[in-house]
């Protein structure tokens, strides 16, 4: 039986700082962003009793969703079971101090999109095998992005206008709940969607990115993605930029210096783009949601063994990014492309063709 207030515990968990870097520049800085969907679909599937007080809850994710899906379990007394890839050792140990039980897929012939899809099979399975168990469906879930909307509607209340939002892409909820109520807002709003070089969310690239960003992305990144998944609303975007991860870590980097905030490299992708903006647009209001912490990162990009190893690729640095002419042009620089709020289809002219970026 739990001692303390549940609500007001989660209610903290969900909750960003909203926090003004510059004259025209604030940020939704969350801890763990994916705990506010992870929560919301939780309480509306008890709500409507799809999910019973004593059912099990499962879900595919590696990362930050598994992360708030078992905080939210942990302290709402659900079980929950995760099928998961490779975890990071600090993520995999909160996963199961949390409570949660971990299937792992490590290897489907080095095929990123096939261990995904085994470890949606092994989803399915515990559905057959388990009565009463639950399925988030973070990827195409509409009460995903829908959690988003409170938060951000709340922070437009607070700042007045918003005329520019930066925000990292994934599974694309966060994206798109935090776009939908400011457009209401303001419809002239533009929404800038942040992406990593060698994701297939706004396209295939070339795969052509440095070393840092081959080797780290998978890891290191809560953002891009092999597969487009539904919830990604292409149509809601005005621009893409492809950020590498020698940028990402050189904004965290400088901001931890200079403001002692301390977030991960998925919050420098979008950061590094909303401080351009805000210097190419000084008159708006920008506003960039920061998704992750830093704790997470303590061995990698704030580790100065790890930081020596990749010193050489660190030392570039970009003051802008690059106009392309298509997704398609887009290797190991920070790059941009006008999306104009279009689907996917009429900016290739074909459907989006569910494979794999790189045989990983």
């Amino acid at each position: 039986m739990h001692h303390f207030d549940v609500q007001s515990t989660l209610d903290h968990l969900c909750k960003p700082s909203l926090v003004q870097l510059q004259s025209n520049l604030f940020a939704a800085k969350f801890d763990l962003m994916k705990i506010v969907p992870a929560r919301y679909i939780v309480e509306q599937a008890l709500k409507s009793g799809e999910l019973k007080p004593d059912g099990l809850v499962v879900e595919s994710s590696s990362g930050t969703f598994a992360l708030g899906l078992a905080q939210t379990c942990a302290t709402l007394g659900l079980k929950l079971t995760l099928k998961t890839g490779y975890l990071e050792p600090i993520v995999e140990w909160r996963l199961r101090h949390l409570g949660a039980h971990i299937d792992t897929v490590t290897n489907a012939a080095g095929n990123l999109r096939e261990i995904q899809e085994q470890r949606f099979a092994l989803v399915r399975k515990t559905l057959e095998e388990v009565p009463g168990s639950f399925w988030t469906r973070q990827h195409d879930n509409p009460q995903h992005p829908a959690a988003y909307e409170p938060i951000s509607r709340s922070i437009g209340e607070s700042l007045g206008k918003v005329d520019i939002l930066v925000a990292t892409v994934g599974s694309g909820g966060s994206l798109c709940g935090f776009a939908k109520p400011l457009r209401e807002a303001n419809p002239e709003l533009k929404v800038i969607a942040v992406d990593h070089n060698m994701s297939a969310i706004f396209g295939l690239t070339t795969g052509r990115a440095y070393p840092l960003c081959e080797e780290n992305w998978l890891s290191m990144l809560g953002m891009g993605s092999d597969i487009v998944f539904p919830n990604v609303c292409h149509q809601a975007c005005d621009e893409v930029h492809w950020v590498p991860i020698a940028q990402m870590i050189n904004t965290v980097h400088d901001l931890h210096r200079t403001t002692g905030l301390f977030v991960g490299p998925t919050s420098g992708a979008a950061l590094s783009v909303a401080n351009w903006m805000a210097r190419q647009y000084p008159a708006c209001r920008v506003l960039a949601v920061l998704p992750d912490h830093g704790i997470r990162y303590m061995d990698t990009i704030f580790n100065p063994n790890w930081l020596n190893k990749n010193t050489e690729e660190l030392q570039r640095t970009w003051s802008e990014p690059e106009l392309c002419q298509s997704p398609t042009e887009v290797a190991g620089e920070w790059t941009y492309f006008p999306w104009q709020r279009r689907s996917y289809e009429e900016v290739f002219g074909h459907a989006i063709t569910h494979r794999e970026r790189r045989g990983k």
